[in-house]
């Protein structure tokens, strides 16, 4: 543990050496060809460090912060677009830093609500949130006693709540030290109505925004070019969900560093199909008929999950991700004991002697 948080304090370094390096030439090279040249070695750089640790916490994190978004970041960055090219981000060093190497976005704007008909349910407080996760966590350490479904449901529960908790903290931390607004992470995606709310509106918002800067506007002007605007909208969904599904297989691959079978990528690729035939059904209806939000959000969550059951988790159970957690947990707490008996023993010893 003390070899990985050493490379850790080391990494963190690396990272903020390569961004600060990035932040120099912002405006001394012209964005396009040549700047992507200059960032292209830190591109490759970002991909590797996850590579480097043993930790299952450390190897998913440093691959989601870093490995996919970091890098995706300065891809967009070589261009002069994404978060990195905002006027709120690159013009000052400490949030050039924060928002390359973390899941967090500076909004332009605030936007305006866009939905005209409230939320069913009230959204979970933090505090709940917090409560529930800590129950799935105890709920997880005894699986054995659960059926299959109920523990890739609480597997369901473990990923939002994890990320929720964890990157809320996160972001919350960032406003405090660098006075800004962040754009939220999550939007409540337990309220999701359609898969079109739930992947464009509610889940993974920083995510959403750069896949969309980085593939569906690009692939959609392309396509453009060669079919009318609606199909070149779908073909634009269909990459999108298709680069999504390879980064995600590249996450598992960080964390169980276990040959690619491919599963998540079809899952992605399953919803990228279904999205693009709700587009198709509600522009052939033209909200002439609307089901009720409780029913089209219970199908939603329904759909997400099954399909979760089915192609998203099964990796994820076959390196044994929950049991590496627990005894990562084990492990960091045995550490700190340790660090600690080490730092206390000595004024123990020296109010002994007085």
């Amino acid at each position: 543990m003390a070899a990985e948080i050493h490379a850790f304090i080391q990494t963190l370094f690396l990272i903020s050496t390569s961004l600060c390096l990035c932040f120099s030439i912002r405006n001394s090279i012209p964005n396009g060809f040549l700047k992507f040249l200059f960032v292209l070695p830190f591109f490759f750089l970002f991909l590797y460090i996850p590579l480097q640790f043993q930790t299952i916490h450390l190897r998913g994190t440093l691959g989601f912060f870093i490995g996919w978004l970091g890098s995706f970041k300065l891809l967009l960055f070589a261009f002069g677009k994404g978060p990195l090219c905002s006027a709120a981000t690159s013009s000052s060093l400490r949030r050039f830093l924060a928002v390359a190497s973390l899941p967090i976005d500076i909004p332009e704007h605030k936007p305006p609500p866009d939905r005209s008909d409230p939320d069913p349910l009230l959204p979970l407080s933090f505090a709940a949130k917090l409560g529930f996760l800590i129950l799935t966590f105890a709920a997880i350490y005894f699986k054995n006693r659960f059926y299959p479904n109920v523990v890739l449901i609480l597997f369901c529960l473990l990923i939002y709540l994890l990320l929720e908790i964890l990157i809320g903290g996160a972001t919350a931390l960032a406003e405090a030290v660098l006075g800004v607004e962040f754009l939220p992470f999550f939007d409540e995606p337990y309220l999701s109505d359609s898969l079109q709310d739930f992947w464009g509106r509610r889940w993974n918002l920083v995510s959403s925004r750069i896949l969309r800067s980085a593939v569906f506007d690009p692939c959609r002007k392309l396509a453009g070019t060669f079919v009318g605007k609606k199909p070149a909208a779908i073909i634009a969904v269909m990459a999108t969900f298709a680069v999504s599904g390879v980064m995600h297989e590249l996450i598992y691959f960080y964390m169980g560093r276990l040959t690619p079978t491919w599963e998540v990528s079809w899952f992605f690729l399953i919803h990228g199909v279904c999205l693009a035939a709700e587009m198709a059904v509600k522009s052939a209806v033209g909200g002439r008929f609307r089901p009720p939000r409780v029913v089209s959000g219970l199908l939603t969550i329904g759909f997400v999950m099954a399909t979760s059951f089915w192609l998203f988790f099964p990796q994820l159970l076959r390196f044994k991700a929950d049991v590496r957690m627990l005894e990562e947990y084990a492990s960091l707490g045995a550490f700190v004991k340790s660090v600690t008996a080490e730092m206390i023993a000595p004024l123990f010893i020296s109010f002994q002697v007085k």
